[in-house]
């Protein structure tokens, strides 16, 4: 027979894939469950050829106790080598994510019929040889019934190549052919073995086939969240388009720890992991008791996804026991006063949220809606409301808006104390929708810059600025300038410049005309294309103001560094400013900032009590309902 090169190769490659499995930390979840099963069995078969195939090599003619040495590994690779062709099957329903076709034990049971009519043939072949034999002189020898443990092995084969076309749509191509390249060369193998008994390439064949699968198929940055070992988030949206190709609804709960980077802060790394791993483990343990199939996948900082096969299963009842079980569990954390600030949804997907991208954005976004005094809402309770409807189909209502002419661009007066009389005025928008009705404007900002729409929007208020600053309108309204905000998105793009000289080229307005405001939210994503943008606007002869500062990562840094003659303070510091603490706050920041100097504006102003206290502090301009007298 020869020495089995081909079994021999086999084995490292083997060996490689299961060790990088392990190291990827692949070891759990169903796909990966049964994507190591074909590997170890794969390893146990080959092992098991290798061993037979040599012993008869080196010892033919052979002794009473290596025939019964060969036939043991013999019956072990018939086992084995067949569990994986069933393992196979399995792994590929669940990465087509149709496992809920299968979920009755009886369509379980008829999977496995073919390896069950193989084992009963091995059973068979104890006393009649039907299968194969082991002699002295040659060792093992095919029976007139290999051929039936082929054909039950064929129908494994057919199986998983009809099942790999009908669900092509739920994954992509390379998945496709990395999948159904086992049953190619693992067909083309057993044809060989079939012609040429002494080439044993099946099991070359098959490792072939699983070390595609782990390049192609069993990617670490699609699957695992490294820092936990738990499957990760890209895994969670790959089976979200899965679930969506099928046409399959499913209960999804989102468990948001809202404090999760506080809570890593002070545990550190480690015991954060830790604490993050455990909670994965007490919701197996609970699941395994209360028999609920799931699947969990983890996203940093903080976001535990469970996706429920039954979508009628109402998790309310094990939420309590879980927080109970977590905090008894992890007891020194909780001594140490490190409390996680949950957030619990269900979702059903896509009855209620029809596409995976509204739903992404949803896991990410429902706090904000959520009624912050319960710990457990549904999707229907925020879905519903109009703020999360707004926000949600921004692009098609900003594109249709602006295509209609129905967004419109106002020009809000700001008042100077100094010359007592309006000096300038900020571009806003308003929109009324025909569905929805009067849309804040800071939810169009808010919105639009997280939908990827800041660019077109800001362009769209840039452009009627520069229209409205050339028509008479500063001088018949008393104005020096227009103040246009910059959104985080405009200010990154290198082309920004550009795009405001072509402005300026069309309307023939001068840069002293326009002063551009950098939002609050542009100072946490400084950058040296922000930084260069702003220092040519202001080189052109254009006046720069910050906007919001006071507020989240605001810096007086920022102020120093960057070329801006105002500032408008956040309208939060005068809400803060009833009390006599935040009065002395605010005042200290007005002083501070007039200073440097610079000129300050606050918005937000509705009445002459609040307008005479900004005197009183030197406040240089304001903003608001109130409606100073001019003169």
């Amino acid at each position: 027979m020869g020495i089995p090169f081909f079994d021999i190769a086999a084995l490292p490659i083997f060996f490689l894939i299961f060790w990088t499995v392990v190291l990827r930390k692949m070891t759990r979840g169903r796909c990966n469950v049964l994507y190591l099963a074909v590997i170890i069995m794969s390893i146990i078969a080959d092992s098991s050829e290798i061993i037979e195939k040599t012993l008869t090599y080196n010892y033919a003619p052979l002794t009473h106790d290596q025939m019964n040495i060969v036939r043991f590994f013999n019956y072990t690779y018939y086992v084995t080598r067949n569990a994986v062709n069933l393992s196979y099957v399995f792994f590929i329903i669940a990465i087509t994510r149709t496992w809920y076709k299968i979920a009755p034990f009886w369509k379980k049971f008829l999977i496995c019929l073919p390896y069950l009519g193989i084992l009963g043939f091995l059973i068979y072949n104890i006393p009649t040889s039907f299968v194969f034999s082991v002699t002295p002189e040659f060792g093992y020898q095919r029976g007139v019934g290999v051929i039936f443990t082929y054909s039950f092995a064929f129908i494994y084969l057919m199986y998983g190549v009809v099942y790999l076309l009908r669900y092509r749509r739920t994954i992509d191509w390379a998945t496709w052919v990395a999948l159904m390249s086992m049953y190619f060369f693992n067909f083309i193998a057993v044809i060989i073995q079939l012609i040429f008994s002494g080439i044993q390439i099946e099991s070359f064949a098959t490792s072939l086939t699983l070390f595609f699968v782990i390049v192609f198929v069993q990617r670490p940055e699609k699957k695992v969240d490294l820092s936990t070992g738990l499957p990760g988030y890209p895994s969670f949206r790959e089976e979200i388009g899965k679930i969506k190709a099928t046409g399959h609804d499913v209960k999804i709960m989102i468990i948001t720890m809202k404090n999760a980077v506080d809570m890593n802060r002070y545990l550190g790394e480690k015991a954060y992991y830790e604490y993050v791993y455990s909670i994965e483990e007490l919701i197996k343990s609970y699941a395994r008791k209360e028999k609920v199939v799931y699947e969990l996948y983890f996203e940093q900082p903080g976001i535990f996804y469970i996706i429920l096969e039954d979508k009628e299963y109402n998790p309310i009842n094990a939420v309590a026991e879980l927080r109970d079980l977590v905090r008894k569990h992890n007891s020194e954390i909780v001594r140490k006063g490190a409390t996680p600030d949950l957030s619990v949804v269900t979702v059903v997907f896509p009855e209620e949220i029809p596409t995976p991208e509204e739903l992404f954005d949803f896991g990410h976004n429902y706090i904000r809606f959520s009624n912050l005094d319960k710990k457990f809402t549904r999707a229907s309770a925020i879905i519903t409301q109009k703020t999360y409807q707004i926000e949600s189909h921004i692009v098609d209502i900003l594109q249709k808006s602006m295509d209609n002419g129905t967004l419109k661009v106002v020009f809000k007066p700001v008042w100077s104390f100094s010359e007592k009389r309006y000096t300038c005025a900020e571009a806003g928008v308003e929109l009324t929708d025909e569905q929805y009705g009067d849309i804040d404007s800071s939810l169009l900002d808010y919105a639009a810059d997280e939908k990827g729409m800041g660019i077109i929007l800001g362009d769209y208020i840039l452009d009627k600025a520069f229209a409205f600053a050339t028509e008479g309108n500063l001088a018949q309204l008393g104005y020096t300038y227009i103040v246009v905000a910059l959104s985080v998105s405009q200010c990154m793009q290198m082309s920004l410049t550009d795009r405001i000289w072509e402005a300026r080229e069309k309307y023939g307005v001068h840069p002293e005309q326009i002063c551009f405001a950098i939002k609050e939210s542009v100072y946490e994503n400084m950058s040296s294309v922000f930084e260069e943008n702003i220092k040519k606007l202001s080189m052109q002869g254009y006046r720069i103001g910050l906007d919001g500062f006071g507020k989240g990562y605001s810096n007086i840094q920022h102020i120093i560094g960057l070329p801006v003659e105002s500032v408008r303070l956040d309208s939060g510091l005068l809400d803060m400013a009833k009390d006599s603490k935040g009065r002395a706050m605010l005042e200290g920041c007005i002083k501070m900032l007039r200073g440097i100097p610079l000129e300050v504006v606050i918005s937000g102003v509705d009445d002459e009590e609040t307008a005479d206290m900004l005197v009183e502090m030197g406040c240089d301009m304001i903003q608001g309902e109130y409606t100073p007298k001019e003169g």
